[in-house]
């Protein structure tokens, strides 16, 4: 039986269908598994650390910075304070400086000496003899003022004694101004600047003693010369015996003058002698100058400009000076 089915038929069909596709491979790569032990990172969090790091340690860095504010406030204040304490204590000790206490007999004291307190011991005893020394001179002079008042009656040519003798007693005063506070002052300090200028005014009252001895007329000082005219005058020898006793008061107070000349110079030698004395004549005249130019700026100035030009003009002059100056130095 012939029937229409070709067999080749299922053939066709079958080269006809397009052979199927391969399967396409695909580009997503998974990303690797962390291992089990190691933790797996997170963006967020690792972010979230660095600010936390990074606030501690601004905060930290703040504090650093007030507590050094803090200390530099501290130092300063203290600073202030310490300076505010030198100046007050600057201040109360030159309002602290005991009250003047002498002379005693004054209702208006000048200066002020405590023995006790200023005076070294081994030079305590010096002093005190100078002191006595000088209340001694007083009634000393006074005495010579009724001396000079006697020799009237034997030359009327005497009131001139009689008015220098008035005139020696106030000098006295001054005396102990330029002579013993000079001891005074150098026992204190011990400088030979001091011994110094005690010695010179000391060296001068010495000589006024010597001259009292003698008593010439017209000095207004009693002594021998007046003894003899008042011994040789008729009826006069009361007024002798008062010269007499006032030449050997002289003579007495001229010799302890003498002894305690000689004594003080020990001190003198042990306060450098001479050579200190140069040296320190020099720092107290440059102290003076350097607090005059502080006190006046601008004479200081115009000085300071004149000297320059003096020594640009006199160079010889200047080089001179320099070499005697360095010469009296003793260096």
């Amino acid at each position: 039986m012939i029937t229409d089915d070709n067999p080749f038929d299922d053939m066709n069909e079958v080269e006809s269908a397009p052979p199927p596709r391969p399967p396409k491979e695909s580009t997503y790569d998974p990303p690797p598994r962390p291992p089990k032990n190691e933790p797996v990172e997170n963006s967020y969090s690792s972010t979230t650390i660095d600010m936390a790091e990074y606030e501690r340690r601004l905060a930290d860095l703040e504090a650093r910075e007030r507590a050094v504010a803090e200390r530099e406030r501290q130092v300063a204040q203290d600073q202030r304070q310490a300076e505010a304490k030198l100046q007050a204590a600057n201040k109360a000790a030159a309002n602290d400086k005991p009250a003047p206490n002498w002379p005693p007999c004054l209702p208006k004291k000048i200066v002020y000496m405590n023995f006790r307190e200023e005076i070294p011991d081994e030079l305590r005893g010096r002093v005190r003899m100078s002191y006595i020394h000088f209340l001694v001179s007083l009634v000393i002079l006074l005495y010579n003022v009724v001396c000079a008042a006697a020799c009237i009656a034997v030359d009327a040519a005497a009131i001139g004694d009689l008015i220098l003798a008035c005139v020696y007693v106030p000098f006295l005063g001054a005396m102990i101004f330029i002579v013993f506070r000079r001891l005074y002052k150098a026992s204190k300090s011990g400088r030979s600047l001091s011994y110094f200028l005690f010695y010179v005014g000391f060296t001068i009252e010495i000589i006024i003693g010597i001259v009292a001895i003698v008593g010439p007329p017209k000095g207004g000082l009693i002594g021998i010369m007046w003894t003899v005219a008042a011994f040789n005058a008729e009826n006069k020898k009361c007024v002798g015996f008062m010269c007499l006793v006032n030449s050997i008061i002289w003579i007495a107070d001229t010799v302890f003058m003498i002894y305690l000349w000689i004594h003080t110079r020990v001190s003198f030698k042990r306060a450098g002698g001479l050579k200190a004395v140069r040296k320190q004549a020099v720092e107290k005249a440059t102290f003076g100058v350097v607090k005059a130019a502080k006190e006046h700026p601008d004479a200081a100035k115009k000085v300071g400009e004149a000297a320059v030009d003096y020594a640009r003009e006199n160079p010889e002059v200047v080089r001179e000076a320099a070499s005697a100056a360095y010469g009296a130095s003793g260096y």
